[in-house]
């Protein structure tokens, strides 16, 4: 009952992330949960993290994502964190030798990352969130301490960018741009900038994916602070959404196009990076899906 009166924030290695709330409606605590994962146990697990933090109102409010170092079902040692609205993350590790919790302030001079979303690098073991415009990468090592306070900053520095028009110029910034940082199961890095256009003034908001206008992505350099502008990631195939961002080999997967991008906002689509052109889609039959399905998240494997 506390699930279904929660709230679903973030979905990692198959597991989701939920805010439950008292009976007076205030947000007491993160649970992780199978309970959205069709390949999940047949009775639901839930996992009781450590209370939140004490954030302001609105960051308990809003939470952008949350990402975890493996699932539940892999380790006890897993840890979860989870990034609210504004400089603030939670971290959490419930089970095993260490359950350290707590609720560190971004210590950088940047005000750029209020909206930023969280990845878990299994390359580095850190937490990584990128700044808003993608400049900055500011990460934490996921063997954190309960006194940890502080944050690491990584300036980047960017390659090859594509030659655009000035009309592909104005259409880019009339556009929501959301950043994310992506790692596939051989450890490389992506750095990609997704623009849409969500709204035209007076109108109501459209559908997220149909406004995509252009996803940029950059490939990591071996430096790690040089991201290279690539229409070519292979074989690989990236999700983006509300979830953590993660990768799969499309030949591992019948059915998924290589060199895509998936990604989730209000209904779905697929997007070709050699020839830059979106596709949205709807599922053939909403009724056979819950309504979670209409949540902007895809559900990963939960061995990544």
């Amino acid at each position: 009952m506390e699930l279904r009166k929660g709230c679903l924030v973030g979905m990692s290695h198959g597991w989701g992330v939920f805010k439950a709330v008292c009976d007076n409606n205030e947000y007491k605590a993160i649970y992780v949960t199978d309970y959205y994962n069709p390949c999940g146990s047949k009775s639901v697990k839930s996992i009781p993290l450590h209370p939140l933090g004490k954030p302001i109102a609105i960051q308990q409010q809003a939470i952008t994502n949350a990402a975890m170092t493996c699932s539940p079902d892999q380790s006890k040692e897993f840890a979860v964190a989870v990034k609210c609205l504004g400089p603030m993350i939670n971290f959490n590790r419930p089970g095993g030798k260490h359950k350290d919790s707590g609720s560190v302030i971004f210590k950088t001079p940047f005000q750029y990352f209020d909206q930023s979303k969280v990845m878990y690098s299994k390359r580095d073991e850190k937490f990584y969130t990128p700044s808003f415009g993608g400049h900055f990468l500011v990460f934490w090592d996921s063997f954190f301490e309960e006194d940890m306070t502080g944050s690491e900053l990584l300036e980047l520095r960017f390659c090859n960018v594509p030659e655009l028009t000035q009309s592909e110029w104005e259409l880019l910034d009339s556009c929501s741009k959301t950043v994310y940082l992506v790692e596939s199961l051989s450890g490389q890095r992506f750095l990609i900038k997704w623009y849409a256009q969500n709204h035209q003034p007076g109108d109501s908001m459209t559908f997220l994916c149909r406004g995509t206008k252009r996803f940029m992505v950059f490939r990591e350099e071996e430096d790690k602070w040089t991201m290279c502008y690539t229409e070519d990631i292979g074989d690989l195939c990236i999700f983006l959404g509300n979830n953590e961002p993660f990768c799969v080999k499309a030949s591992s997967f019948p059915g998924l196009s290589p060199n895509s991008i998936y990604f989730a906002g209000d209904g779905y689509g697929v997007y070709d990076i050699a020839t830059r052109k979106p596709r949205s889609f709807r599922p053939k039959s909403p009724s056979a899906f819950s309504s979670a399905s209409l949540l902007p998240y895809w559900i990963p494997p939960m061995s990544l």
